[in-house]
């Protein structure tokens, strides 16, 4: 459906442009100026095509330049529709060219702000998990979590891993959970670097880690020279040098004194890959031997980097808490006082922040890093403490 709507989006443009064109363009007398906008029109329409060929067709070290190529197009285009809307459906010549341009003004202003400003402004949000199955001593328990930090495509990535492992140091968690989605198309983007810095994160409990759909290296364009167990294989290496534990259909168990709680990470298998942005992924999904030996009378918490596994999972009895990325809130999203509305929903049934049904909760973080474009509106980067309470 979402695929669709983009499709009918760019038909769109392309239409208004062609109107436009014919009706203020063609009949200026100047052919240069005539060739002129057709041209920059032309470049403007193709500039994703122009992204998507450069990266299957060369293998890039980096996201960044295809990204900033979908990200002037976005720009563009969206600026360019936000013009056509007043132009093309307002009668009254002057009135129409004020809205027009008033409108592209603000569309253009917000993606601009979307881009300089949001994109990079690490945001820290706070949840209560409340659960009457969740052990006294672990009543306060706090857990700072944060996922799809995709280091391939963030601008400044040194910069902005030094800023983030700040940030969740302040918190003094007990415990730090990354969601999935550390890199974007292959292991070595995880530099020595980089390691160090994302090594000093610190928690009474360490840090725990799951793998999402592109640390497996499914992007990556030459899978002769580097399969995608072995982009997998080094990756999951290099995270263990950051003394981070990954839990690949693994629990572990965390103790307080006589109480203890279950942690289990979902690993990232073939099948969640085919469908990894399906609503009925987990229709044929078997969870069952990834919680064999795992009590369902203790308080778990299960972390997923895709949220549609959140019902399968509570279904078997687990995940009294579920945490999830994955979705970004596809960087973009509106708030219209208690409402939060993003292109996410067309695709997703949960796509951001906490949901609850009876004995379970789910959260999805908007993630920090960004995919597709060098944009986020409305979704800054996130962190999010989460406290655990024990209901009495």
């Amino acid at each position: 459906m979402f695929i669709a709507a983009i499709i009918a989006l760019s038909l769109l443009l392309v239409w208004a442009d062609w109107v436009a064109y014919r009706r203020y363009i063609l009949p200026c007398h100047r052919m240069w100026v005539r060739r002129a906008v057709a041209t920059i029109l032309i470049i403007a329409n193709i500039l994703p095509y122009v992204a998507m060929a450069i990266m299957h067709l060369f293998e890039l070290p980096s996201m960044v330049p295809t990204m900033w190529l979908i990200t002037i197009y976005t720009l563009l285009s969206l600026s360019r529709l936000a013009l056509y809307a007043g132009i093309l459906t307002i009668k009254n010549c002057y009135v129409k060219w004020i809205v027009g341009v008033a409108l592209c003004t603000i569309v253009a202003w917000v993606l601009v702000v979307g881009v300089v400003r949001t994109r990079r402004e690490v945001t820290i949000k706070s949840t209560e998990i409340t659960s009457a199955r969740l052990p006294e001593a672990f009543d306060g328990y706090r857990i700072a979590f944060f996922s799809d930090l995709h280091i391939g495509s963030i601008i400044s990535v040194s910069d902005m891993c030094r800023n983030l492992v700040e940030q969740i140091n302040s918190l003094d968690a007990d415990l730090v959970i990354f969601g999935g989605d550390l890199i974007n198309i292959r292991y070595d983007e995880l530099s020595p670097e980089l390691q160090e810095i994302l090594g000093k994160v610190k928690a009474r409990d360490g840090v725990v880690a799951v793998l999402g759909n592109h640390d497996t290296g499914v992007y990556v364009r030459d899978t002769t020279a580097l399969p995608l167990e072995e982009n997998t294989r080094l990756l999951k290496e290099r995270i263990a040098q950051m003394s981070w534990r990954i839990l690949d259909n693994e629990t572990e168990w965390l103790v307080r004194g006589e109480d203890s709680l279950s942690l289990t990470g979902i690993g990232f298998s073939h099948e969640l890959l085919e469908h990894r942005h399906s609503a009925s992924v987990a229709d044929s999904l078997d969870l069952r031997p990834v919680y064999e030996r795992v009590p369902n009378d203790k308080f778990n918490i299960s972390v997923s980097h895709m949220p549609q596994l959140w019902r399968k999972i509570s279904a078997l009895g687990y995940g009294d808490l579920v945490l999830s990325g994955h979705v970004h809130a596809m960087q973009m999203k509106l708030h219209v006082g208690a409402h939060e509305f993003s292109p996410a929903q067309l695709m997703y049934r949960e796509w951001s922040g906490h949901y609850t049904e009876p004995n379970s909760h789910l959260y999805i973080t908007d993630g920090v890093g960004s995919v597709g474009f060098h944009l986020r509106i409305g979704a800054p980067p996130e962190i999010t403490e989460l406290t655990l309470h024990r209901a009495d």
